[in-house]
């Protein structure tokens, strides 16, 4: 019996909540984030140009695309999402999906080829839903789209 109550405490230990799991997770040192601006009520934080140029460069090996769902269908998780599209694109060496809200995603690509093969599909079938690839815009805004 003791065992059990030991199993159980131990399980209750490794439960967290969500904010608990992610205040855990930042545990990057303050002196390597650039440094924070104050202009009234907002925060600006300043990055340099070759910063910029080097996160715009990679930004260009990127698709966005928009999950279109029945109405009753169920949303496609971010995890499902990777794990569907990874029996398809078997042939892609590294890929990621981020979600953006509102159906939408961004995939990022280790090479132009490989983001270029993706594109050249146009859209995937997905059951339930289609997924449907468009380019990368710096000022993309899910809340804002139709």
């Amino acid at each position: 019996m003791a065992s059990l109550d030991t199993a159980n405490q131990n399980l209750r230990e490794l439960e967290k909540s969500f904010a608990q799991a992610v205040s855990d997770s930042c545990d990057s040192p303050l002196h390597q984030l650039p440094p924070k601006v104050i202009m009234g009520d907002t925060v600006r934080v300043c990055i340099t140009q070759n910063e910029l140029e080097s996160s715009i460069a990679d930004c260009r090996m990127s698709l966005h695309g928009r999950i279109t769902l029945d109405k009753g269908d169920t949303p496609w998780p971010t995890q499902a999402l990777q794990i569907n599209l990874s029996n398809s694109w078997s042939s892609l060496k590294d890929w990621s999906v981020l979600p953006l809200g509102r159906g939408f995603f961004e995939f990022k690509f280790g090479s132009a080829e490989d983001m270029w093969k993706v594109w050249a599909l146009g859209i995937v079938n997905l059951k339930p839903g289609i997924l449907r690839f468009f380019s990368w815009t710096r000022v993309f805004k899910p809340h804002s789209q139709a």
